[in-house]
């Protein structure tokens, strides 16, 4: 447990090895010198996500185990099957929503008397100390981080990043939420592309945009004291200025407003859900999202006109072959080199089995899995 703090150094400064480089460590060190002095202090994460104890045949019924992970350990010990606890078990059968501060709660409480300290005692040195402990960060997919975080990320405002200072829009025809070109706010003030009108939104230069900034602990915790509450248990103005839905417990803890990164993206199911979209795009199969709708909205929205819906002579509509769309050969080519990869063991599905080269077929459920 000393090792973060009593470790040789093998790479430069700048490089990052362990969560003990990173500025959400040293951040909670420098709130608290005493704390960040003591090697034996503790730092852990936290970790939940929903699943389905019984058959899929069965009633439905959603529990959520919270899990508990020392970052003080180095890399071959920390976030092995060894060191990860099991803290508590949020029951089911529906996920708590906005009552998950209830379930929380004990934890909470747990987590108070840990940044006080309590007596323990260190068999190498041989002697007893007060133990301190903090909770650092915490993983989630996104839909379990807007229970955990308290802001709904649906929606215009789903970005728990941005927040209500975002671009996004609603698709005239697709009907759903688009963050096409709201990031070209983050580029350098003098970067080409920010004067480009043609190869985004048409007609549309981001000049006077500025990168958008990640509001720090005191600041959210002052936005949450100035919410006014409403009749139906929410706060005014939800949907329209903000997206809370209620105060998480962590902003309880006395260092709350010292966490540079209170909660964080497990970006496992987000890289599934990408990587199927490209390859169903590229395949050009039932289940792409290059659809009618969305080349009508690229009508409304870009300037690439060889990309427009067209009318046959029959008076239907078709979609002009995109050059992003394989060719059958390419595609098998790509499917055969899909059935020569191999990965570590529990490291990912058998993608070998979604693949079929005869068919020129990819299964839609090419996916990765929990270590």
């Amino acid at each position: 447990m000393r090792w973060s703090k009593e470790r040789k150094r093998e790479y430069d400064d700048d490089i990052m090895t362990h969560p003990s480089d990173g500025e959400a460590w040293q951040a909670l060190d420098r709130f608290d010198p005493e704390f960040g002095s003591d090697p034996r202090s503790i730092r852990f994460g936290l970790a939940t996500d929903g699943f389905t104890p019984f058959s899929m045949g069965a009633a439905p019924y959603s529990c959520w185990p919270v899990f508990i992970v020392p970052y003080n350990l180095p890399p071959h010990m920390c976030m092995k099957e060894g060191f990860v606890f099991l803290a508590m078990v949020i029951p089911g059968p529906k996920h708590s929503g906005k009552n998950i501060n209830v379930y929380m709660e004990p934890l909470i409480e747990e987590l108070q008397e840990l940044w006080i300290g309590v007596e323990a005692y260190d068999v190498v040195a041989n002697e007893r100390f007060t133990l301190r402990a903090a909770y650092l960060f915490s993983f989630h997919d996104l839909p379990a981080y807007g229970i955990w975080a308290g802001w709904c990320v649906h929606g215009r405002m789903c970005c728990p990043i941005c927040m209500a200072d975002t671009d996004a829009f609603i698709l005239k025809y697709g009907g759903k939420v688009s963050f096409f070109d709201c990031h070209r706010r983050e580029l350098l003030p003098k970067n080409e592309y920010r004067f480009d009108t043609v190869s985004f939104r048409k007609g549309k230069a981001v000049t006077k945009r500025r990168p958008s900034k990640r509001l720090k602990g005191e600041q959210i915790v002052e936005w949450l004291d100035e919410l006014v509450d409403d009749d139906d248990g929410g706060f005014l103005g939800y949907g329209e200025e903000h997206n809370w839905t209620h105060k998480s417990c962590l902003w309880e803890l006395p260092y709350a407003k010292a966490l540079l990164l209170p909660y964080n993206i497990d970006v496992m199911h987000q890289e599934r859900n990408v990587a199927e979209s490209i390859i169903s795009m590229c395949f050009d199969t039932d289940k792409t999202k290059d659809n009618v709708k969305a080349r009508k909205d690229l009508a409304e929205i870009c300037d690439r006109p060889w990309l427009e819906i067209q009318i046959n002579y029959n008076g239907k509509e078709s979609r002009p072959r995109a050059p992003y769309c394989l060719k059958r050969e390419d595609k098998k080519q790509i499917l055969k080199w899909l059935q020569t990869l191999k990965f570590p063991d529990r490291y990912a599905a058998n993608i070998k089995r979604a693949v079929n080269v005869s068919t020129v077929m990819c299964k839609g459920d090419i996916k990765e899995v929990d270590a």
